[in-house]
């Protein structure tokens, strides 16, 4: 795919905007690189990071090439103490949209960065998107049930949803409330 500014600028946009959601729920919020966005060229061919196995599920295949990549070119680890990480790539094997968020890592597949570009719906879903994952990273489970939160599928309904208390005591708390400020 050639590069295409929508898609770092649409990160920012969505990053920051889960940055103010974040601050708007705890009084803290965390810190975003500058540039927000570090573009990083893969070394393959989108088919390449859609049909090599990395783990026994293919729904992991797209983003888990992609995060070994990022690791081994930036020196990153999983999880790493000095960072929260978030990668989007533009691959999405047909049938498989994979993504998550979880040890101080957000990793999600080509929807997601087409959302975050502004060519796949309305911003509203890409937002409470970032923000559930960014809450797995930041040490939340899913929600039982659609409860109001993002954490929930609620977060569809973004920015109409909000953390439980119980939530906000757990990222504040948890193993990567440091990086909340």
């Amino acid at each position: 795919m050639a590069f295409d500014q929508r898609y770092p600028d649409g990160i920012t946009r969505v990053m920051q905007e889960s940055q103010r959601f974040y601050r708007q729920e705890l009084g803290k919020t965390f810190k975003l690189n500058n540039p927000t966005v570090e573009v990083v060229t893969g070394d393959h061919d989108r088919a390449w990071y859609e049909n090599t196995a990395n783990g026994d599920e293919p729904y992991w295949w797209v983003i888990f090439n992609m995060q070994r990549e990022l690791m081994t070119k930036l020196g990153l680890r999983a999880p790493d103490s000095r960072w929260l990480c978030v990668g989007e790539i533009s691959a999405e094997k047909q049938g498989v949209s994979g993504g998550g968020g979880g040890g101080g890592w957000v990793i999600l597949s080509g929807h997601d960065a087409d959302g975050a570009a502004g060519t796949n719906g309305a911003m509203n879903r890409w937002y409470g998107g970032m923000v559930h994952e960014l809450g797995h990273v930041l040490g939340l489970p899913d929600s039982t049930y659609t409860d109001g939160t993002p954490m929930s599928a609620s977060f569809y309904d973004y920015p109409n949803c909000h953390f439980s208390q119980a939530q906000k005591n757990g990222m504040l708390n948890g193993p990567y409330g440091s990086f909340l400020s």
